[in-house]
């Protein structure tokens, strides 16, 4: 009997769908409502393979229909939908096939969908231990229907690894493998998107795998990690369901979001009550002594007796102290608000580095070593911020050193940057400490507030500054043994130093045959400082580099005595070569020392300069390596 004809309608009515397939898994027919029921498209001419996923399933099913044998079991479509496969075989018209009775498996179970969440906003509300609030969740989650695993992975602190925080473990349930990578897909995308993902996990436990989502664990302004539902065989998942896990996973995220804020924010009163304790005994030690003085000074004047140099050489340094401690606080309140400018020009680091051990080696009875490159090495940099940087790292180096060790500063060269190192061979960082040096107040473990002490603002000033330059600041230490710091600058490039101009500074009695050497050597593009008094000339030239003095042999032995004196205790980073201009070399001068005539002629003044420019040596420094490891900060 001919079926009727409104049977269509009545299939319609069926949660299950029917299809007709043939011995190659072609499609014969399908129902109308096929696509609606099972969420694969298929029509007449295709085949099942195009609308499943491989698997051992799929090929259980390909081989009922082949060996036309009746079957039942689940596949996984496209869709990353699992569904209930019923084969029926059937030879109609001599024309071999098979009927397949299609069923969506899983249900949308809103009782244990709402029993869950709330759990988990229970276990929220309860407490704000990430591990708890993560055990919770994943324990609430396996208790729904067809839920077979659930594992929470969480961002590491630097936010650069995902770390899984909780995982459900049921006992005589078959887990999935404990390696995960979240570079793939659908991890991948969940993290991207902030959006659920499907995914299959194959073979865990049984012979055809089964269906899991990426749920991201999205928090208003980040996304924090990933919780990962591992579906029963069989089972799938609905769009309902997945709206209700990511509303259960949006509330996980702000329970770990909230965690990690009270964490920060109890760390940051603690660093706030140890930086009061230090700051009111650092602001303490030199106001103490400075009151004592300026009393007993009061009291001195008041009975007419004169004050002594000592005394207000002593109160002077106290207030250094206190100015230097205040200027530090400022920088970092300069830094926090993002108000610290710079003023950026061409520097030679050599010749900073030489003032600012000249100075360590005149206030201090310990021995100071300086190594420069014979050429200059150029940054653009702002000089001050510069020059604070470098007295911190020597005043670190005095300060945990022992009394006449060594420091030892040089200054090298990489492939793209200016390298400044300083070693000294003081107390050292610990290990656990090397990274966290350069972070605001932090002090190492091995250092006594008692014995030493600032404020921990110095070294993460450092930092700061060098990082506005584009720089960077790296450390070596051996507890015990002492530290290096590596500050690195970027470079001008070659063609930018070439065109700065050479510095000259002449030195003559006449001030006509001055004026003449001023203007030639200025038409010639450098810069000169002309002045009759030679140690005023250097003073003023002591900043940057004098590549060349050019000195009258005519000039009174008492000026001539003055400029030498000067110039041998003026801080220089290289020597610096001296064009004599006379007739003949006085008795001071070295038998190789060059000489051009005077008066001065123009071309002959200049190929003088351009002489002994051109016969200066070049040699480069070659950094030593060291074989401790470098520290450099995040």
């Amino acid at each position: 009997m001919l079926p009727p004809n409104d049977v269509e309608d009545v299939l319609s009515c069926l949660p299950q769908a029917l299809l007709r397939v043939g011995p190659d898994l072609r499609v014969q027919w399908c129902e109308e409502g096929f696509a609606a029921k099972t969420g694969v498209t298929l029509s007449p001419g295709s085949t099942l393979l195009e609308a499943l996923e491989p698997g051992r399933s799929l090929d259980a099913l390909e081989r009922a229909i082949r060996e036309h044998r009746a079957h039942s079991g689940h596949v996984i479509t496209r869709t990353l939908r699992q569904v209930r496969v019923q084969v029926k075989p059937t030879h109609t018209n001599g024309t071999a096939g098979a009927w397949l009775v299609v069923e969506p498996s899983g249900v949308d179970d809103e009782g244990a969908f709402s029993q869950a969440v709330r759990e988990i906003a229970r276990a929220v509300g309860e407490s704000l231990e990430v591990d708890r609030v993560c055990s919770a969740a994943v324990v609430s989650l396996v208790r729904c229907a067809q839920v077979r695993r659930a594992e929470v992975f969480l961002y590491e602190e630097d936010d650069a690894t995902l770390k899984r925080m909780a995982v459900s473990d049921l006992e005589g349930l078959d887990a999935p493998q404990d390696a995960f990578d979240p570079s793939e897909d659908p991890y991948r995308q969940a993290l991207a998107l902030r959006q659920p993902q499907l995914g299959i996990q194959r073979g865990y436990g049984d012979a055809v795998g089964s269906v899991f989502a990426a749920v991201p664990l999205c928090a208003p302004r980040r996304t924090v990690g990933l919780l990962l539902i591992y579906k029963e065989q069989g089972a799938s998942f609905s769009v309902r369901e997945l709206e209700m896990w990511s509303a259960a996973a949006s509330q996980l995220a702000v329970a770990v979001e909230n965690a990690r804020l009270l964490r920060e924010a109890q760390s940051a009163l603690r660093v706030r009550e140890e930086f009061m304790s230090i700051a009111s005994h650092e602001l303490k030690t030199p106001l103490t002594p400075l009151k004592l003085g300026l009393y007993a000074m009061e009291r001195r004047i008041a009975a007419g007796q004169p004050v002594s140099l000592a005394s207000v050489l002593k109160s002077k340094r106290q207030v250094d102290r206190l100015a230097g401690l205040v200027e530090d606080l400022l920088d970092a309140s300069r830094l926090e608000l993002g108000r610290l400018a710079l003023d950026s020009s061409p520097l030679e680091v050599g010749q900073l580095v030489a003032e600012v051990v000249d100075h360590f080696r005149h206030a201090f009875e310990r021995p100071f070593t300086v190594d420069v490159p014979h050429d200059g090495v150029w940054v653009l940099g702002d000089r001050d911020r510069l020059e604070q940087v470098l007295v911190n790292l020597l005043e670190n180096a005095h300060k945990y050193s022992p009394a006449g060790a060594p420091i030892a500063v040089r200054v090298g060269r990489t492939a793209e940057s200016a390298r400044i190192q300083v070693q000294d061979h003081g107390i050292g960082i610990p290990g656990a400490d090397q990274a966290l040096v350069f972070q605001r107040f932090y002090r190492a473990r091995n250092v006594s507030h008692r014995n030493f002490g600032g404020l921990g603002l110095g070294l993460f000033i450092s930092h700061s500054i060098v990082k506005m330059h584009g720089g960077a600041l790296a450390l070596r230490s051996r507890e015990g043994e002492g530290s290096t710091f590596l500050l690195d600058l970027p470079r001008m490039p070659a063609h930018e130093v070439r065109r700065l101009p050479r510095r000259v500074l002449v030195l003559d009695e006449d001030s006509n045959q001055e004026a003449t050497a001023e203007r030639t050597l200025r038409a010639e593009g450098f810069e000169v400082f002309t002045v009759q008094s030679g140690a005023e000339a250097l003073r003023k030239a002591t900043h940057l580099p004098v590549d060349l003095i050019v000195l009258s042999t005519s000039a009174t032995q008492s000026a001539v005595g003055s400029f030498l004196e000067t110039f041998a205790t003026l801080p220089r980073a290289r020597p610096v070569p001296i064009l004599l201009a006379g007739d003949a070399r006085p008795w001071w001068a070295q038998e190789n020392a060059a000489l051009c005539p005077r008066p001065y002629r123009p071309e002959e003044l200049l190929a003088g300069v351009r002489t002994v420019l051109t016969r200066e040596k070049r040699r480069t420094l070659t950094p030593v390596e060291s074989e401790l490891p470098l520290v450099t900060p995040a």
